[in-house]
């Protein structure tokens, strides 16, 4: 069989968008290399945002900081697939919702963190970061 030049256009195409185009696989990261996940903390805020979207699932939070003042916080989430098999959903975390997160932070020191468990205010399990994450 005798390829031609016309066949091979749609090939060079697809391989060129799988290399180029798709950074979703060379921006995600090692949890480990992000997060500090010897160091957990809990924090106790409300959520502002809750972002659905790969590779990661991102909740905004306002924290009342030791002074009183609000203090904006990302706190990354599992995959949205990920979350999905384990029963979350976007509904689970409703705009205004007070919850405790207890989290690793970011290692660059900004405020963001990787969640371990979330809970309502009133100790409600609402996730759980599994090993396999």
């Amino acid at each position: 069989m005798k390829v031609t030049c016309k066949s091979k256009l749609p090939f060079a195409i697809a391989l060129f968008s799988a290399l180029f185009l798709n950074n979703s696989a060379s921006a995600h990261h090692s949890l480990n290399g992000e997060f500090d996940t010897a160091t957990n903390f809990e924090m106790r805020g409300t959520v502002t945002k809750v972002e659905w979207a790969n590779p990661h699932i991102w909740l905004n939070l306002d924290v009342a900081g030791t002074d009183g003042k609000i203090v904006k916080w990302g706190c990354e989430m599992g995959s949205p697939n990920q979350l999905v098999r384990q029963g979350f959903k976007k509904e689970n975390l409703p705009i205004g919702t007070v919850i405790r997160a207890q989290a690793n932070p970011a290692r660059d020191g900004s405020k963001t963190c990787s969640t371990r468990k979330i809970t309502l205010d009133d100790g409600t399990p609402v996730f759980s970061r599994t090993s396999a994450q």
